[in-house]
């Protein structure tokens, strides 16, 4: 099953897009990272990718068809940096999620393996937006282009005290700022963390859970 954390702008407050986050039901495979390590030995990750599109965004239309989520929403889904959807299976999404095409936000992880011929793909295949974000990462920043940057809880958690992490997300903002790239600030939990964050010019905030 699909949970959906909100995405908020930190300048007005508004819930702008929701990541689906996996949850794995079965009583032997609990973690997300213990689907993914046993679809990686299997040579499985394109039924991963393709379960988490079509039913991550089976659920997110099913929470605006209940007036849950705001129609305008993005939606970020996780996905893999070395596989894309083949072009019978993306027809099908399309066919399926028209109107949410053009809303999903790709989000790669670094941790997996970049395959530059899939990247280019997913954000060149017909319908789609095209749109990226990196979580965890490096050199990506250069070869992937985001429009969004994804700021780990690891860095957040007590930045109201730590004048490293400051620094750290102070020059990522100047990075980011004249390339047109938001920054979001992943894991803010406290008040302090929130009000330091907004000082220091992210654009988005997501909680935890």
């Amino acid at each position: 099953s699909y949970h959906f954390q909100p995405i908020f702008s930190a300048r007005n407050g508004r819930a702008i897009a929701y990541e689906a986050l996996m949850r794995p039901e079965m009583p032997t495979l609990r973690s997300p990272l213990t689907v993914m390590k046993l679809a990686r030995e299997l040579n499985r990750l394109y039924d991963i990718e393709h379960i988490t599109l079509f039913k991550a965004s089976s659920a997110f239309e099913k929470l605006k068809e209940r007036g849950l989520i705001r129609e305008d929403s993005l939606l970020f889904i996780n996905s893999i940096a070395s596989v894309s959807l083949n072009d019978t299976d993306w027809r099908d999404y399309r066919g399926r999620f028209p109107e949410l095409a053009r809303k999903l936000v790709v989000e790669i992880t670094e941790e997996e393996e970049l395959d530059p011929a899939q990247l280019e793909r997913k954000r060149t295949v017909a319908g789609a937006s095209g749109v990226f974000a990196l979580d965890d990462y490096g050199s990506g920043l250069l070869t992937i282009a985001p429009r969004y940057v994804k700021v780990d809880i690891s860095i957040i958690r007590s930045i109201d005290t730590n004048t490293d992490k400051q620094q750290f997300l102070t020059s990522l903002v100047d990075y980011a700022r004249p390339r047109n790239i938001l920054v979001l600030a992943e894991g803010v939990e406290t008040t302090a963390e929130l009000r330091k964050v907004l000082e220091l010019g992210v654009d988005l905030l997501q909680g935890y859970c």
